[in-house]
């Protein structure tokens, strides 16, 4: 059961997250009481006038405020990822390094089951607390390295955000299902190099490497164009498939 209840959210978009609604429910605009909060109602107000939009919370919503630890990979990468990869309410999946939780909590949001590997015991409770947000419960959670080795199989999809995924190769060949995915996201151009390098003479084989930029426009009443900045280079996408 996820922890967050009901989200608010002001005119201008902020949000708040509500986990109880047994109490009255305190921002800087002003109180919204608990009756508000449990009412079928869509608008609310404060004590102090200011009107809220009370919404029962999506995925998107939550994942805008998981707890954060290391950088995250972005929604952009995500979508590419499952896009290519054709993940559904069927697949089950490995993904290392669990990090804040960002990639497996959507994989686990749209897939039959997860694994997420975790070496670092400071970043289990960060993804226990992003699990327990969303309400995840297809979501396993392990402070282990893949490195060592990979205890599930038959898996349609294996996920790697590491510094050296060269040395998980052969353990995805014994747990991927024969055209399974095998999908690593890779800041650095010599380690892709490095990574696609290590792919010669195993089952798994390269179909290819990609780079997503995306660049949002500003639409105003008199105005329409791209904004001045856009988001570049987050990492490089590597997409294999076990064949063999």
């Amino acid at each position: 059961m996820r922890s967050v209840k009901k989200i608010l959210t002001d005119r201008k978009g902020k949000k708040y997250l509500v986990k109880e609604l047994d109490d009255d429910f305190h921002t800087a605009d002003g109180v919204i009481s608990k009756k508000d909060l449990k009412s079928k109602k869509t608008e609310v107000k404060s004590n102090k006038g200011k009107k809220f939009v009370l919404l029962e919370p999506n995925f998107v919503d939550l994942w805008e405020m998981i707890k954060r630890g290391p950088q995250v990979v972005l929604q952009k990468d995500i979508g590419l990822m499952m896009a290519k990869t054709g993940i559904n309410g069927q697949s089950k999946i490995v993904d290392a390094g669990g990090g804040s939780g960002s990639l497996c909590c959507s994989l686990a949001n749209v897939s039959k089951e997860v694994t997420a590997y975790e070496v670092q015991k400071n970043l289990i409770e960060v993804l226990e607390y992003n699990k327990n947000l969303m309400g995840l419960n297809n979501l396993t959670i392990k402070n282990k390295s893949i490195y060592q080795g990979i205890a599930e199989k038959d898996l349609d999809v294996i996920t790697l955000d590491l510094a050296e995924p060269w040395q998980v190769i052969k353990h995805a060949e014994k747990s991927l299902k024969l055209g399974g995915f095998l999908v690593v996201y890779l800041p650095n151009i010599i380690q892709v190099k490095q990574f696609v390098d290590s792919l010669r003479g195993s089952s798994i084989r390269l179909l290819e490497v990609e780079e997503l930029l995306e660049r949002k426009w500003k639409v105003e009443e008199r105005i329409l164009r791209p904004e001045y900045e856009m988001l570049g280079h987050t990492g490089f996408l590597v997409f294999c498939r076990k064949l063999s």
